[in-house]
């Protein structure tokens, strides 16, 4: 197989203070307080998790650094940071910014973004409400359970990439293909509605892109989100592949596959799946999203535990559907991501990518259940798996 499949490990930088949290929820608030304060909520479920770290700042370089080496040495290529941008007020940028950019070893990893643009909504567990709201499943916070609102305009997408070239895309181990910064979006479909047609999301696509060309950059290299939606019982949009590359998108990638076809037909009482049917999942969106003929990096996720969000006074038996709540996964162990992440090198080296691309979902997710970090249950398990399935596929590195 070929030795050139490179991994990027979604980053999700809400372990550090910002000013947003400290407003909405006190000082010293960041969304370690809700992995602290977890409960279970049936027999051998794993909450809380404990990080055999600790509740460590990420914005400070030195434990940027340790993560940089974590992740370097277990054979992950980069981190794609999830990146919030509000008409130029930027959230959750320190991790990146203070942490990953002022790190002495930062050019271990390559590193991208994925501009998360979507409404900031509030979580059931610092607040009254009973449901999600729609948060989960890439769906946008309305009402009184939004909290920063995403608006797009022309002028706001030029601001984007000029603020993106300035302080990113100039960096030496930023991820490029073909000399073309790589920049993701996770929500294009806001993007059509709020433009009004596919059209005009299209032009303001291509201010984008004439910014990043007129401060010196060959092309940019535009990756599509098509997950986390409401298209089909998978909450995977592979119906989007043919609108996605008629808008310029080069590539196309499905974030946080977990949805089975036994959703319907789960119990109240027990709003769990296995996570060997999520693998199964993974496969056949895999297969539906390469038949649109774009190129694809498959994304292999962990799992999925979004309970630390939930309001804390409900347990089941919950109508969890009617709360947005996504039932939890289980049984997900290093051995079966660890077949899983092989499915996709398999599946990476056989389709007609020219880039070979597997993205890790996630690094740090850790109110959503999805993470490589050690934990107290498996420890290093994860990312040792991860490098010896690397390692037997693409050789050392």
């Amino acid at each position: 197989m070929s030795k050139n499949i490179e991994t990027f490990a979604i980053y999700f930088p809400s372990w550090h203070l910002d000013a947003h949290y400290e407003k909405w929820y006190g000082k010293g608030f960041s969304e370690w307080e809700l992995v602290k304060t977890t409960k279970p909520l049936f027999e051998g479920h794993d909450q809380p998790k404990i990080p055999l770290w600790g509740y460590f700042d990420e914005s400070k370089p030195e434990w940027m650094e340790k993560q940089i080496d974590l992740a370097a040495d277990h054979g992950i290529t980069g981190f794609l940071f999830d990146w919030y941008w509000y008409n130029g007020e930027k959230f959750l940028d320190k991790a990146l910014e203070d942490g990953f950019l002022k790190s002495r070893n930062k050019k271990r990893l390559k590193f991208s973004l994925m501009w998360a643009n979507h409404t900031w909504g509030k979580w059931p567990a610092t607040s009254n409400a009973r449901g999600m709201g729609g948060l989960e499943m890439g769906r946008q916070a309305t009402g009184d359970m939004e909290l920063l609102r995403q608006t797009h305009s022309l002028e706001d997408m030029g601001n984007v990439a000029g603020y993106c070239c300035e302080h990113y895309f100039k960096e030496a181990n930023y991820w490029t293909i073909d000399g073309s910064p790589v920049f993701s979006i996770y929500d294009v479909n806001l993007l059509i509605s709020q433009f009004g047609s596919v059209e005009a999301a299209t032009a303001a696509l291509e201010v984008f892109r004439k910014t990043v060309q007129a401060n010196g950059f060959k092309d940019v290299f535009l990756l599509a989100n098509i997950g986390c939606c409401d298209d089909n019982l998978y909450c995977c949009g592979w119906d989007r592949v043919g609108r996605a590359a008629a808008m310029g998108f080069k590539a196309v990638f499905a974030y946080n596959i977990v949805r089975t076809p036994e959703y319907s037909s789960i119990p109240d009482e027990m709003p769990v799946y296995d996570y060997s049917g999520v693998m199964e999942s993974h496969k056949h969106c895999w297969g539906k999203i390469e038949a649109g003929g774009l190129e694809h990096f498959p994304s292999v996720t962990t799992g999925l535990d979004v309970s630390p969000r939930w309001n804390r006074s409900i347990r089941p038996p919950m109508d969890f559907k009617a709360y947005s709540y996504e039932p939890i996964v289980t049984g997900n162990t290093p051995e079966k991501f660890g077949q899983l992440v092989g499915t996709a090198i398999k599946q990476v080296s056989s389709n007609n990518s020219c880039n070979k691309v597997i993205i890790l979902n996630a690094w740090n997710e850790w109110t959503e259940g999805m993470y490589l970090l050690p934990e107290q249950q498996y420890g290093t398990g994860y990312l040792e798996v991860l490098r010896d399935v690397l390692k037997l596929n693409r050789g050392n590195f």
